[in-house]
């Protein structure tokens, strides 16, 4: 028995080109088949059982209490927003753009309403979209690769999971939440190539979602949808039976007039937006990607970015690395050598010689991922953060499936009873223990960002019990953004409470317009300010506090204040005086206050605090 035999080859007959099941092979021809699907069930089980443990402690624990900041308050804001004022954009992003679209706004929708417009909703969303993308992958590789491509791209997931731990899974910001449904819009490309045309309007959706969401995707997604429109149509055009090409051809015309239909859906709210204002949110992105006001990145960049999680410990699959000076990727200006890539090139010859059905197709898929990476973090402007580039792990779990893949057909070909009863169990037994670690990791979490939220829930109390909510509007400021993360999340908490409340006309792109405040019904100006700027804040004439939060006791604090002023004079003196032994010992100290200012709670800021700007003068009644 040769693998061509039982995995079937390119030209495989039109059943299996469609989706049929090719897993009887790889795991064995005595296997009856109710044993696949259990083995597939257990395994999906396995692997999202840590989703659904997470979003129930979530509610169970944390429920209504969880107050977020920053652009998870400005997220839940918009979300508000569905059904009572326009939402045609997505987050804020830039001076004056947003994102492209309201897409995940509006898939966030859905479980806010049901939960009562409870915070903790975002997040159970989150872990639901996350926990569709990995049984996404799973499913298309049990339909194009059988039961054991299933398994390992199941595993896949669980290891990454594993390090990117509970609390990245049920994040809802923009950034991170289109991770994981990177890596099943490969598998939905790579779908295509199989002829699996309902592939094709999914895929297009799932494309608009990720361009919607952040505009990083914009380079990102829409090659890979081409990719598996080309693979669609060449794959039935090579059909030799005339009979099986018309069918797949209507099958391909009903595919791509429901794309249609839903890029049309998918992307009216934006074109109502270019309609209605101008310039246009999609102006505005285009303008200043044209005449960008930083460089952007070389393709050695993206080369180095990419492959990074190819060298011998990648990240994916061991820990996160610590970001540079300023906060970009480790890999952008120095990675390890990818020999991985080499094991994956192997592994794609071997699966190539067997011509082991789907497989040349999911290597050149995974191919053009890289390339397609490259050139979207070459074509960054600014710096390349590293909280941007989570997807680059996407590709790289995917070339590990790959190498397991072409291992499982070795094993099963040569000794196809012990590959059959050896490797499934294995497989599940790994994904036993994996699902374990993460259900611990997701019920162990506790409330989201908890140190923000701690903070967030102190100056909300206090606010609230200085604040006459009959004395006109409430206009929330940021001291130029230095209170940025809290006000957002004051705002959203004075909505949330039946307040009139409103920003500035400069926060426009933020908050929406609909928040935009009216100067002449203004009653109460509060200013929210953090940190460093928090003495120079209350320093202006008439500015009275009303609330205040540290993370330390006020004299610890202060301790740890004067000795950061002390340490930066003497980093300045070391400087001067050429001694760098001691200049990397003051610097390393400095680089430790900060975590220690925060009293190790992951807040953002050691201290909050809020004023009245009582030099704010209401405008008088009319009449």
């Amino acid at each position: 028995m040769t693998a061509t035999d039982t995995q079937g080859a390119d030209t495989a007959p039109e059943g299996e080109g469609d989706g049929a099941p090719a897993d009887r092979a790889a795991t064995g021809a005595d296997v009856p088949l109710w044993s696949d699907r259990l083995i597939g069930r257990l395994a999906l089980a396995f692997t999202l059982a840590p989703f659904l443990v997470a979003a129930v402690v979530l509610l169970v624990t944390v429920g209504g209490d969880y107050q977020p900041v920053s652009d998870h308050a400005l997220t839940e804001l918009q979300v508000r927003s569905i059904g009572r004022d326009e939402v045609l954009v997505g987050l804020y992003s830039r001076g004056d753009w947003n994102h492209p679209g309201p897409a995940g706004f509006y898939l966030l929708a859905p479980f806010y309403w049901v939960t009562g417009s409870m915070s903790t909703s975002m997040n159970v969303a989150t872990l639901a979209v996350n926990a569709a993308a990995v049984a996404g992958m799973g499913l298309v590789a049990r339909r194009r690769g059988g039961t054991p491509l299933m398994l390992l791209t199941l595993l896949g997931c669980a290891l990454l999971m594993r390090m990117l731990g509970a609390d990245f899974l049920q994040d809802p910001w923009n950034c991170f939440i289109t991770t994981l449904p990177f890596g099943l819009l490969i598998y939905l490309s790579w779908a295509m190539w199989g002829r699996e045309a309902w592939a094709l309007p999914a895929s297009a959706a799932l494309a608009t979602f990720l361009a919607q969401v952040h505009v990083g995707f914009v380079a990102l997604a829409p090659p890979l949808v081409a990719w598996g429109a080309v693979g669609l149509v060449v794959t039935t055009a090579l059909l030799p039976d005339p009979q099986d090409r018309a069918r797949s051809v209507r099958r391909i015309v009903k595919a791509s007039a429901l794309t249609v239909g839903v890029l049309a859906v998918a992307w009216l709210p934006p074109v109502i937006e270019g309609i209605r204002h101008s310039p246009s949110n999609i102006a505005s992105i285009a303008r200043w990607f044209r005449h960008p006001e930083e460089d952007a990145h070389s393709l050695a960049d993206g080369w180095r970015v990419m492959t990074g999680q190819f060298g011998g410990a990648p990240e994916w699959l061991t820990t996160k690395r610590d970001f540079n000076l300023v906060g970009e990727s480790p890999f952008i200006s120095s990675a390890p050598l990818p020999w991985l890539l080499v094991v994956v090139a192997a592994a794609a010859v071997v699966l190539w010689r067997r011509r082991v059905d789907g497989a040349r197709a999911l290597v050149a898929t995974t191919a053009l991922a890289l390339v397609v990476g490259m050139v979207a973090v070459a074509r960054t402007v600014g710096p390349a953060f590293d909280y941007r580039l989570r997807w680059t792990y996407l590709p790289a779990m995917v070339g590990a499936v790959i190498v397991g893949w072409a291992g499982w057909t070795i094993v099963a070909d040569r000794w196809p009873r012990v590959g059959a009863r050896l490797l499934a169990p294995v497989a599940l037994v790994a994904l036993a223990v994996l699902g374990a670690v993460n259900v611990v990791t997701g019920a162990t979490a506790g409330t989201p960002q908890n140190g923000n939220h701690d903070a967030m829930a102190s100056i909300t109390d206090q606010v609230l019990d200085e604040v006459d909510d009959g004395d006109g509007t409430v206009l929330v400021t940021d001291a130029f953004h230095s209170g940025a993360w809290h006000a957002r999340g004051l705002v959203l908490q004075f909505e949330r409470r039946g307040i009139d409340v409103g920003v500035e006309r400069s926060l426009v792109h933020e908050y929406g317009r609909h928040r935009v405040a009216d100067r002449d019904e203004v009653g109460t100006v509060l200013v929210v300010t953090m940190d460093d700027t928090v003495e120079d804040v209350g320093a202006r004439p008439q500015m009275r506090q009303i609330a205040s939060w540290s993370a330390l006791p006020s004299d610890e604090m202060q301790t740890l204040l004067d000795e950061r002023e002390r340490l930066e004079a003497d980093l300045e003196a070391a400087a001067a005086d050429g001694d760098a032994d001691e200049w990397t010992a003051i610097r390393e100290r400095l680089d430790e206050i900060p975590g220690e200012l925060t009293g190790g709670t992951g807040s953002i800021a050691y201290r909050v605090v809020v004023f009245v700007d009582e030099s704010f003068v209401p405008a008088p009644p009319v009449g």
